[in-house]
């Protein structure tokens, strides 16, 4: 009940002062919901489980001047069937936005990211259960693709806490029917007071493609992209070196009428390495370390990600998404079922600054 009361002052602070001077009073309110289950018995390198969750994100806000804003807000969630209880983060971070920048410092939503990154990078777990980053971001629209750039503080020394930190980027540049981009992030796994050891964890990802929806609008997506997955790793206590696992990624997507195909193909080397340990008296990192889908730490050279879906927006605050997604990881296949639903409710603040659409 603290963030409650926390955020019931600043809403009245808030209110007493837009009502005495002409600054704005902002809110918004989104609303996630999501049915992802997961039958992985034939394959090796992730578990069959069901996440069932629910996700409100009320925010409130002063905004003065062109595009300042400070927000404040919980996000509240509750996993179903895990009793009554419902965790809460606190979010509040200052904003400036206009037609060309953003920037944010504080805790915000993730979904401010106007980057599009590979699943190796994040999961769609990580997306989902790690909504918030803690940091700051800068990010620059331009006529013919973006940047942004982020740094995610993700854990803080405390005793038996370790340190840890990213910082990540993602760019792209079109022009007609072609385009070139990147991802980008530099974990820094360090120690706690009681467990040493550092492990710096990079990984790269430039691309190129063709975008064929350009010449056939009755497309809503329709493009063909290749780029090359390449790590930088090292263990500083237990290996001492870098190891530099890495392969080939392709990626195809076809949408018309709300349904559609998506397929992902890796092709190379193990980029988990240190997911389980490999030399005595190493831990076994797993997700500490690595974000990205396990299955990207497969080691026979192949993963395979096939995903049939179909969406649908109600107006512009309701989305609703179905998808079955296929995986082959070399050592058998595995499916997941997906139902998200999405609501966005708000005063309409964000509509200077929008996500790029990509596809115009």
């Amino acid at each position: 009940m603290g963030y409650l009361r926390v955020a019931a002052v600043c809403a009245a602070l808030l209110f007493c002062w837009t009502t005495a001077s002409a600054q704005r009073f902002l809110w918004n309110v989104d609303f996630d919901f999501k049915f992802d289950n997961k039958e992985y018995a034939d394959v090796e390198h992730d578990v069959s489980t069901t996440n069932f969750s629910a996700r409100l994100t009320p925010q409130i806000g002063l905004g003065w001047g062109r595009g300042n804003a400070l927000m404040v807000g919980v996000d509240f969630k509750n996993d179903m069937g895990k009793d009554s209880y419902v965790a809460r983060e606190m979010i509040v971070y200052y904003k400036y936005a206009d037609e060309r920048f953003g920037v944010y410092f504080g805790r915000f939503p993730r979904k401010n990211l106007i980057g599009t990154y590979s699943n190796a990078f994040f999961s769609d777990y990580v997306t989902y259960y790690d909504s918030n980053l803690d940091g700051f971001m800068g990010q620059y629209i331009a006529d013919h693709g973006y940047v942004e750039l982020v740094l995610d503080w993700n854990s803080m020394l405390v005793k038996d806490q370790r340190e840890k930190f990213s910082i990540f980027s993602a760019g792209r540049l079109h022009y007609g029917g072609f385009y070139g981009g990147y991802n980008a992030r530099m974990y820094h796994h360090a120690g706690s007071e009681t467990v040493r050891g550092v492990v710096d964890n990079i990984l790269i990802y430039p691309f190129a493609g063709a975008d064929f929806s350009k010449y056939l609008p009755q497309f809503s997506a329709l493009y063909l992209q290749v780029g090359w997955l390449q790590t930088f790793q090292n263990d500083r206590a237990y290996v001492g070196r870098y190891v530099t696992p890495g392969g080939i990624q392709l990626e195809a997507c076809a949408e018309r009428w709300g349904f559609g195909i998506y397929n992902t193909l890796y092709l190379g080397g193990n980029l988990m390495p240190y997911y389980e340990s490999t030399v005595a008296g190493q831990p076994a990192y797993g997700p500490g370390l690595y974000s990205g889908e396990p299955f990207y730490r497969t080691d026979k050279g192949i993963y395979d990600r096939l995903e049939v879906y179909w969406k649908h927006k109600f107006g512009s605050d309701i989305a609703l998404k179905v998808s079955a997604v296929q995986h082959y990881d070399g050592d058998g296949w595995g499916w997941q079922q997906k139902l998200e639903l999405q609501v966005y409710l708000s005063d309409r603040m964000f509509k200077s600054f929008r996500k790029p659409v990509e596809e115009e």
